[in-house]
């Protein structure tokens, strides 16, 4: 797992070094809350859509434990349901379902579906309690533990580089740390941050939440 990750990074950098020169660049007040750029307000990325594509919501794989609420019939519910290693789910009346690969609104329109004629009101939800595997972001640059690194909960850029070992005092820019992310339609943009102004107390909106495969870059002071 570990050796994927690594790969993963190696491949990360590669792409991020071909689309240096012509990626959009924001700061944190360009950001909406979801961490994605305003397009409507700096009128930047013309064309985009502005809600999240559904394949980047959550998809369910084997090892996540579910939680399954049948809204007129709690008799069905289920509070710790394991998604099996070959991606199904074991359910009353309907039997196996394939869960993997879906997201939870996919798979609550699946079980709808699937219990029209058994119940008189499907009515369900579909929650991702516990997820085998936390998602993951990079941090490279001048820190002192490059490398890729779990969001557990949640983390900051700050946090994220404490992982990394902290900043090399003697060559980290703090003032010009990038993050690369994804928008709304998949291509990658850069957040500009000030971290010297987070880690005085004077902009603590600077120290952003991470999302998914995020890549913080801590770049040398030539100073």
């Amino acid at each position: 797992m570990r050796m994927l990750a690594f790969v993963s990074l190696f491949i990360f950098l590669s792409a991020c070094s071909s689309i240096e020169a012509d990626v959009e660049v924001f700061k944190v007040s360009d950001l909406g809350k979801d961490g994605l750029p305003n397009f409507s307000e700096n009128g930047k990325m013309k064309g985009a859509k502005s809600v999240l594509r559904e394949e980047e919501e959550y998809v369910i794989k084997p090892g996540d434990q579910l939680s399954i609420k049948f809204f007129f019939n709690p008799e069905l519910n289920e509070q710790d349901l394991i998604v099996r290693p070959d991606g199904r789910i074991s359910l009353q009346l309907i039997h196996e379902v394939e869960a993997a690969n879906l997201t939870a609104p996919q798979l609550t329109s699946l079980l709808a579906k699937r219990y029209v004629g058994q119940l008189k009101n499907p009515e369900i939800a579909v929650i991702v309690r516990l997820v085998k595997e936390h998602p993951i972001v990079y941090v490279d640059g001048q820190v002192g533990n490059p490398g890729v690194f779990e969001i557990v909960g949640s983390l900051s850029v700050l946090q994220a580089i404490a992982l990394a070992q902290g900043f090399d005092e003697d060559a980290a820019k703090k003032d010009e740390v990038t993050v690369i992310r994804r928008d709304q339609n998949g291509q990658p943009f850069v957040i500009k941050l000030d971290l010297t102004a987070a880690l005085s107390g004077k902009d603590l909106s600077q120290n952003i939440q991470l999302l998914p495969h995020d890549f913080v870059h801590v770049p040398r002071s030539f100073w």
